[in-house]
């Protein structure tokens, strides 16, 4: 018990990178009587005029501690779950659209099922870092990249170009792709962040001749709910996933002949979660919930 709050007395210091000199060689000495490395004569911190920051060997320690703890927390989940029912915090992150129109109008059967999970959804625009920002599950619109995640593809999501009957009423209806140019358009954009989903403005291009220019947005938005929303009220049409337009029908289907790219929907999570109670029965939940739905 002491290593391991020695340890991460100094892993939360080290982090923060504002201990005093004084407590931070206690805490360099303890570390070093706890794990039998003081004969060693090896300094942690260096001294600043602020208070102290690591030396290259203990940096070398604060990765290793960073890792030991995540590998007791990966313990810390399954001791608990040795109880066989899920349990515990669980939390999801994906996107607005998705979240906010496809999970969240489902989530309360997941809650009535799973009394014990105390369940957090966060929904973002761009994908978060699942170990910095502690996520759980990620809910994700393409395979993830990195090695240790895994990932189960649940989903395939087409696009289609949608207008609301107002909006038809009074601009017409487009019969070709060319007759785009000539309607009010509504595109995705996220200035400055990258876009978890790719070639989001392809409304702008279809139906262009070669070498002419593409059509110019009258409106952008950061998320595909406000694109939804300006939809519904008229103001012009967009590209919007089939999923987020089913079951209005004030909505239109524009030239429903072109179809933009699809995106694969991936749930994501880390590998030292594999065989948890409570990653499984919420992985059994989304697929018996996506067999419900047509996307």
């Amino acid at each position: 018990e002491y290593y391991t709050n020695t340890n991460q007395t100094y892993a939360y210091d080290a982090d923060a990178g504002t201990v005093t000199a004084s407590y931070g060689t206690a805490t360099a000495k303890a570390i070093a009587d706890a794990n039998g490395i003081e004969g060693l004569k090896t300094k942690l911190f260096k001294r600043h005029t602020k208070g102290l920051t690591l030396t290259e060997q203990g940096n070398i320690l604060f990765e290793e501690t960073e890792k030991i703890f995540i590998d007791l927390n990966s313990l810390e989940r399954k001791i608990i779950e040795f109880k066989k029912v899920p349990s515990g915090s669980l939390s999801i992150n994906t996107t607005v659209g998705f979240g906010s129109m496809w999970l969240s109008p489902r989530i309360n059967q997941f809650v009535q099922d799973y009394p014990d999970i105390n369940l957090k959804l966060n929904y973002s625009e761009d994908e978060q870092d699942m170990l910095r920002q502690d996520y759980d599950v990620g809910i994700w619109m393409r395979r993830p990249k990195h090695l240790d995640l895994v990932s189960k593809q649940i989903a395939t999501i087409k696009y289609h170009i949608y207008g609301s009957s107002q909006y038809i009423n009074e601009m017409g209806m487009p019969l070709r792709r060319s007759e785009l140019s000539n309607h009010r358009l509504i595109t995705y954009g996220l200035k400055g962040k990258p876009s978890p989903l790719s070639d989001t403005n392809w409304l702008l291009r279809t139906g262009v001749k070669k070498g002419s220019p593409v059509r110019k947005s009258h409106v952008t938005i950061n998320n595909l709910y406000g694109l939804l929303v300006a939809v519904e009220t008229g103001t012009g049409l967009a590209a919007l996933p089939d999923y987020m337009v089913q079951h209005k029908a004030h909505l239109v289907k524009i030239l429903p002949e072109v179809e933009g790219p699809a995106y694969e929907v991936h749930m994501v999570y880390h590998e030292n979660l594999k065989g948890s109670l409570k990653i499984i029965a919420f992985r059994d939940f989304l697929m018996k919930k996506i067999d419900e739905w047509r996307f």
